[in-house]
Formats: C-alpha cells, structure tokens, sequence
C-alpha cells in the first residue's frame, strides 16, 4: 500500500477539478502520452471524462499531489446493488 494513501486525500469531483489538481490542461495533456490542450478541451466537451486508458498514470500523478477523484471520471461505472 501507498504511504500517501494512508493520509487523507483530497476529494475532486469533476472533470475541471481534476485538470486543476494536475497543473492544466498542458500538463495533463503531456501526462497522457503527449496529447496536446486541444485534446483534453474535446475530451471535457464530448463527454466530460477521461479515456480509460490514461487513469493509471493519473490516478497515481493525483495521489502523488495528494489527491483522489471518483473513477467514474474515466468511464468506469460503480456496481449498484440490484437487491
């Protein structure tokens, strides 16, 4: 387990907050394999979350910087208990 998980983190919840949290749209665009601003601005437009494919590396950037946010940001869905 993460030394920093063991502190309180941060909670983000939504897409600009996270952005923010992660030093600007340049910034995540360099984390994400070199997208350029254009890219994370369509992903905020279009759909208001992340590609999947990019939520290790920022998972692990946010909890570096002391922060968290809900994977739902990235697509993913919690199960709901159908009972």
């Amino acid at each position: 387990m993460h030394q920093r998980l063991q502190q309180s983190l941060q909670q983000l919840d939504n897409f600009d907050e996270v952005v923010e949290a992660l030093g600007g749209k340049a910034k995540v665009g360099a984390l994400c394999e070199g997208q350029d601003t254009a890219a994370v601005c369509n992903w905020r437009r279009r759909r208001q979350r992340f590609p999947t494919k990019y939520y290790p590396v920022m998972r692990d950037e946010l909890e570096k910087r002391g922060f968290e946010a809900p994977e739902e940001l990235w697509g993913f869905y919690q199960k709901k208990n159908l009972r």
